[in-house]
């Protein structure tokens, strides 16, 4: 599977969006795509920092528990209303759905626009990271319909994984299972160290760097490439995760 390039992804506070997205972007429309949940938290904070450097921003916060290929359908004509062109840009804010729906949506739009994903949840920080395609449900074929987004950055705040449950932590674990990742991966290991030790914080050099250079995900024969059935039971998983946790912690 392949990864992202490490010098696309940034391990930054929040704060620091807007110098983020100057050091790839020239200043541009952008729309912010966000859960709800992610957007009451940290929404205030991103528009603040993109709008004092320039950024011209619309934001669309959604509140769903699953999307499908017609939300994305909806999101394509607000981006049409708003007048959204190759030139501007997408940013994702949220959990491993949200990152995903973000994802399709920049993909499958005027061929493609530049997309910043700001995953909010160890879960949807993997998979971005390891370039998950983006798999959203067609309602009507009952179809998954996959695309491989290719963000022009991420931005990884460590201070938002810091109090995982033993349930996120398994469900990362499962997730890197998933994706082929070896038992005795750094990445793995920090995960279990994670459970073992309560208060013991992530080493994010190790978390996510490591991971981008691992040779067995960056292999471009067919055979190391997840199935369409692969990827079918890993949305699943995904979201059968998701609403768990979703009411664990409501």
């Amino acid at each position: 599977m392949k990864t992202i390039p490490k010098n696309k992804i940034k391990l930054a506070d929040l704060a620091a969006i807007g110098s983020y997205a100057t050091s790839l972007w020239t200043t541009r429309k952008v729309v912010l795509i966000s859960d709800k949940k992610a957007f009451d938290r940290h929404g205030t904070e991103i528009l603040q920092y993109l709008t004092i450097l320039g950024f011209d921003v619309q934001t669309l916060i959604l509140n769903e528990t699953c999307y499908t290929t017609e939300t994305a359908s909806l999101i394509h004509q607000f981006l049409e209303n708003q007048k959204m062109t190759v030139a501007d840009g997408i940013i994702g804010l949220g959990d491993e759905a949200l990152c995903q729906l973000s994802g399709y949506v920049s993909a499958t739009y005027l061929g493609g626009l530049s997309l910043i994903q700001i995953p909010t949840t160890l879960i949807a920080q993997l998979a971005v990271c390891t370039q998950l395609p983006a798999c959203l449900i067609n309602p009507e074929t009952k179809q998954l319909q996959a695309v491989t987004p290719r963000p022009a950055g991420i931005l990884i705040d460590p201070k938002l994984t810091e109090n995982l449950t033993k349930e996120e932590l398994t469900a990362a674990q499962t997730l890197l299972l998933d994706l082929g990742i070896a038992q005795d991966h750094i990445c793995r290991h920090e995960l279990r160290k994670k459970a073992r030790i309560s208060d013991y914080k992530l080493n994010y050099e190790k978390l996510f760097k490591t991971l981008m250079t691992t040779d067995s995900l960056t292999s471009t024969d067919k055979a190391a490439r997840p199935s369409r059935a692969q990827l079918q039971a890993i949305s699943n998983r995904l979201l059968v995760t998701k609403i768990s946790l979703d009411r664990k912690k409501g």
